[in-house]
């Protein structure tokens, strides 16, 4: 998830402070004067940020504060060090440093005690680092490395992670491995009395990439298996899932296709919903148009290749991120679009407001944009006024003809061996100011 490339000057993810934000309906802000979406600018005054369009992660930690996490670049603007910052609820910085980690992060999330761990990695040959940092100061408490994919984790209570890299692993609070297992996943989620996990894994027969579900224990037993696809595509990328409250999920996949066999050709993004036991419900695409400038005025182009990047459930709503590109216009059109669903997934609203997402408080998500030294950090409401836009035309509709099937009882998988090296990373202090208001367009 770390090979795309991006020019600042292509994007279109256009944050100004006198746009309004469309769409409707929804939870978290509903009737009522539009709640006022928030911005701040925060600056490198020693650094910047390395240019790469998925570069970044944001977590929520449990008391309100936020925590960021990004790959700096070199006085050449290569890969450099990982920047870490805790910002309190109000978007001011707690602390911020610089770890010797030069790969772009997977994930940040909450750990045990107020702890912080940090996951990124390399796509080749495969290795996933996972960092525990302190809450006081962000020092590095543990690194580990695994013989395994840049991946994505949770937390589990006995305060060890489920690793969802390619293929899923258990690991104990010391970050040691306990299990690993043939299942595929690069996103897993508490669910009942148990756990789902989500990759894109082949299917049918090797034919098509997909939305793949396992359901499976703590112990790593499955007790189903299932899969959807739209249909082959370049590249298909799971923007999250989560568990619904009849226990049903609902998954964002991120589409990269122009082939006719493909239902959702010609989309950025799908979205999917599942029964409780996996098998597929319904399959929607995106269709989205935004409003490009020309030598003689502009033009209405079709957004229409993409990939998913995040999912944050808020309430009954769900909020995800995602990538969507013109390319067949030749514009060279790259926007990082937020779209709000409802809780039976039916679409609300979109707009520009960030890749990377966090819930915040009162039914918000933190998202945020880099550009050189500055992270614009973005607290976005529905139905909220100010600092962001949508789309010309943004809309969600369904498809048929899609690939799926589903396995019970009968799944088995395999153990994998995981190669684990201990690591030393540390972390010196960054310097950062910030600033509040919109970004200028």
């Amino acid at each position: 998830m770390m090979c795309a490339r991006w020019m600042c000057g292509a994007l279109l993810c256009v944050l100004t402070a006198c746009g309004l934000v469309g769409g409707g309906g929804g939870g978290g802000g509903g009737g009522g004067v539009p709640r006022e979406n928030t911005a701040a600018t925060l600056t490198l005054n020693d650094s910047r940020f390395y240019v790469e369009y998925r570069n970044g992660v944001i977590t929520a930690l449990p008391g309100g504060d936020v925590v960021l996490s990004a790959l700096l670049a070199d006085d050449k603007g290569y890969s450099a060090d990982l920047a870490v910052i805790r910002l309190d609820s109000s978007m001011r910085p707690k602390w911020a440093v610089r770890i010797d980690e030069r790969t772009v992060p997977s994930q940040v999330l909450p750990g045990p005690e107020d702890s912080v761990f940090v996951l990124a990695g390399e796509s080749y040959p495969g290795s996933l680092r996972v960092l525990r940092l302190e809450g006081a100061d962000g020092s590095v408490a543990r690194a580990v490395e695994y013989g395994l994919a840049p991946g994505r984790a949770l937390v589990l209570d006995d305060g060890g992670l489920l690793l969802a890299a390619g293929n899923l692993m258990r690991v104990d609070a010391s970050l040691t491995p306990v299990w690993a297992k043939t299942i595929p996943a690069v996103h897993v989620v508490a669910a009942g009395d148990g756990f789902v996990a989500a990759g894109v894994p082949l299917g049918l027969g090797g034919r098509m990439s997909g939305i793949g579900l396992t359901k499976f224990s703590l112990d790593g037993r499955v007790a189903w298996k299932s899969f959807a696809s739209p249909g082959p595509a370049q590249g298909h990328s799971l923007a999250g899932l989560r568990v619904q409250p009849d226990g049903s999920f609902l998954v964002g996949l991120g589409n990269d296709s122009t082939r006719s066999d493909n239902v959702a050709a010609l989309s950025p993004f799908v979205l999917t919903a599942f029964d409780a036991s996996g098998r597929l419900q319904k399959m929607s695409r995106a269709e989205l148009w935004q409003t490009v400038a020309t030598s003689t005025g502009s033009t209405q182009a079709p957004l229409q290749f993409g990939s998913g990047h995040s999912l944050v459930p808020m309430g009954e709503d769900t909020w995800m991120s995602f990538v969507a590109n013109s390319g067949a216009l030749g514009s060279d059109v790259r926007t990082q679009v937020l779209a709000r669903f409802g809780a039976d997934g039916s679409f609300l609203d979109a707009r520009y407001a960030g890749l990377h997402v966090a819930p915040g408080p009162d039914g918000s998500t933190f998202s945020f944009t880099l550009s050189g030294p500055e992270l614009t950090l973005l607290q976005v409401f529905p139905k909220g006024a100010g600092c962001v836009q949508a789309p010309t035309h943004a809309a969600f509709s369904p498809v048929e003809g899609k690939s799926e099937y589903t396995e019970g009882a009968s799944v088995s998988v395999s153990d994998v061996r995981v190669v684990t090296k201990s690591l030393v990373r540390t972390a010196t202090p960054l310097s950062v100011s910030t600033a509040s208001g919109c970004a200028a367009p």
